[in-house]
């Protein structure tokens, strides 16, 4: 009797030798597969994504449609890895709309839960909030681990400049970068905003109002509690089998702020860059030695929700240089990127022509649909347009396309362990 595969899970993002050595092994169990057309659709066999090895995954869809559910089961499930596996990776996830706390707590409702043969469970992943709001976090009885600050000096000059919104050739950016590179002659590595506002009131080039204006600006970061002389590590983001959330969230509203989330983005992703580079040869080092490939730093997967916001296809951002190095050469030393956006359209083109695993919520923009057009390989014989129309309407169904396999998938996205903080607020108390 021929043997029946049906129930055999489809493996995502993994190719054949993989599959063979590994089998399921270091896989994110997305969701299942559609098996009948309708707003009720059948559902079939489970849909496994690797995550033991580096991908560009792009998340795309329309607000509401499902992009923060999706980051917020990869994240789910890189936390509940085998522990051989989960201790050769990390995650850090930027959450630009502080929906991620709700990871800490098990989901409200487990009815879809139970359909699923699942049940409500919290996630081990540390929350990191701005300085200035833990208390706020704390007192509203918010599950939060602490604060995330920046080291003063690991900002270099022209992230002082995006900070602030400057150029070369504003007089308080020639000021500003005057300054940063006289402080850290005189007292290393050590230093604080007050050392800086120091130097440019002493600074002998510039005049009085350009130099009351850059203090002015210094003084507003000092407020925020933001960057301080010792901020946090940023290679302890990089922990092995951690799940780490920096809430950028209040940044988007705060005024002088705007430049913030972009430095953050920029300096974590400069740092974990060049550390995984220099470990990935360590590794290799030891797999020639020892037969065995292990270091001290892990792989370290990026998610970044609002993607367009850090790598913009017609302006600049300082992040978007170091973003565009993980697309394009971030496999090799193990950095894998997971990018989620309603705006495609809005994005670098390479942040879509590189991605390998592309997984898509309902979309209905032409420009947005046009722009994931450009992906469409030579595999695919349905246009785009058809597979959106023929997706259901209901949250976290997906058009999944996967350059491994060389297959195309529609699928539903499983339920949450964890509760959902991104739902639509509402009047309703109940």
């Amino acid at each position: 009797m021929q043997e029946d595969f049906s129930q055999e899970p489809a493996i995502l993002g993994r190719d054949l030798k993989d599959l063979e050595k590994y089998g399921s092994q270091g896989c994110a169990y997305l969701g299942k597969v559609v098996m009948s057309s309708g707003e009720s659709p059948v559902l079939g066999r489970k849909v496994l994504v690797d995550v033991s090895r580096p991908h560009l995954m792009l998340i795309c869809g329309k607000r509401g449609g499902g992009k923060s559910h999706t980051i917020s089961v990869f994240m789910e499930e890189m936390a509940r890895l085998d522990p051989s596996i989960k201790n050769r990776v990390a995650a850090i996830t930027i959450d630009t709309v502080g929906i991620f706390w709700g990871l800490k707590l098990p989901a409200g409702d487990v009815k879809e839960l139970k359909d699923w043969d699942l049940s409500a469970q919290k996630t081990d992943v540390k929350v990191l909030v701005p300085a200035g709001q833990l208390n706020f976090y704390k007192e509203k009885g918010l599950p939060v681990d602490g604060a995330f600050t920046l080291k003063c000096s690991e900002l270099e000059e022209t992230e002082w400049m995006a900070l602030f919104r400057l150029s070369w050739r504003d007089p308080e950016g020639i000021l500003i970068s005057r300054s940063v590179q006289r402080v850290r002659e005189k007292v290393g590595t050590y230093y604080g905003i007050d050392d800086l506002i120091s130097a440019i009131k002493t600074d002998e080039e510039s005049d009085s109002n350009t130099k009351q204006g850059i203090v002015s600006r210094l003084q507003m970061v000092k407020s925020w509690g933001l960057i301080e002389k010792e901020g946090t590590k940023i290679s302890e983001l990089a922990t092995p089998g951690m799940i780490s959330v920096i809430d950028v969230s209040s940044y988007r509203q705060t005024v002088g702020a705007e430049g913030v989330k972009d430095v953050i983005v920029a300096l974590v992703g400069k740092k974990i860059f060049e550390q995984r580079m220099l470990f990935r040869k360590e590794e290799e080092i030891r797999l020639i030695k020892e037969n065995k490939r292990t270091s001290k730093m892990p792989l370290v997967w990026l998610l970044i929700d609002e993607a367009h916001m850090f790598m913009p296809k017609d302006e600049p951002n300082i992040a978007l240089p170091i973003l565009l190095e993980w697309v394009r050469v971030g496999r090799q030393p193990g950095l894998g990127l997971i990018l989620a956006t309603q705006r495609p359209e809005k994005i670098h083109p390479d942040a879509i022509s590189q991605c390998d695993l592309f997984i898509s919520h309902r979309m209905t923009s032409q420009p947005d649909i046009a722009a994931v057009g450009a992906l469409r390989p030579t595999y695919m014989h349905t246009d785009l347009d058809k597979l959106y129309a023929e997706m259901p309407r209901q949250k976290g169904f997906a058009l999944v396309i996967d350059d491994n396999t060389e297959r195309t998938w529609m699928i539903k996205t499983r339920p949450r362990f964890s509760w959902d903080s991104s739902v639509t607020a509402s009047a309703f108390l109940v």
